[in-house]
């Protein structure tokens, strides 16, 4: 039993599918494929989730991040640098919204809702750019791709996921070492209601004004079938699981940063997860914009699949 009375948690193993890429983030499984940014690569991949193989889809000169899928099988996908969002589907591509007057730092991890919505991470700074953090927001971007700020103060937001039945919208806090939740207006999109979901201390005993916590929050993360969150913990090379109360019960240990993980393959019940590896002692953006971090994807099967939660 853990200390605090709960069961340890399941222990699970993962192994090894696809490399060859410098930094990866938002991986959305779709059709059979894992789709994957390859941020400081400038690439989006597909990769077949049987053999591994990674096929370019497009490149993107101001580095894409955050994915989506629409209803109708299109995928949105962001361009950082310039804060925009394109629309590809069947080989075409299209401006999808521009974000440039908004955005204060870049796009991060993102989802769109049952209606077309879709809520974007606002990094709050350029940090890629010698920026050091500070808080951001989250965008809202509607059908007719106008963009409004639907809540702020987030120390650096990550991940981005919609409940299972669509009224709460969960964003994790990387160097705010937090998940918050906010309920969803359905008629509107609108996020109210900000709550503390839960808090690394709960792996690691420290609090948030411990220095040592500075590279241990969320990064990636998805959802489960039975509102289950997947969460990619940074520093902690570790991806681990919540149930709805918040109790921690799955692990899926790595040696590098834990930095996104999606659902998905033909039962739901595979977990991508992306690790990115730093330089030993060399500040993590800096190895970015260097070139000198390198990704591997690779797969775990987990007991609850995907669901209706998105992305």
């Amino acid at each position: 039993m853990a200390s605090n009375g709960t069961p340890h948690p399941k222990e699970l193993a993962h192994k090894p599918l696809a490399d060859g890429m410098y930094f990866g983030e938002s991986p959305r499984y779709h059709d059979g494929q894992l789709y994957i940014s390859d941020m400081t690569g400038r690439t989006i991949y597909t990769i077949d989730a049987a053999t591994g193989q990674k096929s370019v889809l497009v490149e993107v000169e101001n580095q894409p991040n955050g994915m989506c899928f629409t209803d109708d099988g299109a995928l949105i996908y962001s361009s950082m640098f310039d804060a925009k969002l394109y629309r590809y589907k069947d080989g075409e591509h299209a401006l999808y919204s521009d974000m440039s007057a908004v955005m204060t730092g870049y796009c991060g991890d993102m989802a769109i809702d049952a209606a077309g919505r879709v809520y974007m991470d606002d990094t709050g700074a350029r940090v890629l750019h010698g920026e050091p953090p500070k808080p951001g927001r989250m965008l809202l971007v509607g059908t007719d791709g106008k963009v409004s700020i639907a809540a702020d103060s987030i120390i650096f937001p990550n991940a981005c996921m919609i409940s299972p039945d669509g009224r709460a919208l969960y964003v994790g806090e990387t160097f705010g070492c937090g998940l918050l939740r906010y309920d969803i207006d359905p008629a509107t999109g609108a996020l109210s209601n900000r709550q503390q979901a839960w808090a690394p201390s709960a792996l690691t005993g420290k609090t948030d004004d411990d220095p040592r916590v500075s590279m241990i929050g969320i990064d990636g993360g998805c959802m489960d079938a039975e509102g289950g969150l997947w969460l990619s913990m940074l520093g902690l090379e570790q991806w681990v699981r919540l149930d709805p109360q918040g109790n921690v019960t799955h692990r899926i240990r790595t040696e590098g940063h834990a930095t996104a993980c999606s659902l998905g393959g033909e039962d739901g019940k595979t977990l991508f997860l992306v690790t990115n590896w730093v330089p030993e002692g060399e500040n993590l953006f800096k190895a970015m914009v260097a070139k000198r971090t390198r990704c591997t994807v690779s797969t775990a099967r987990v007991e609850i699949g995907r669901g209706a939660a998105r992305p």
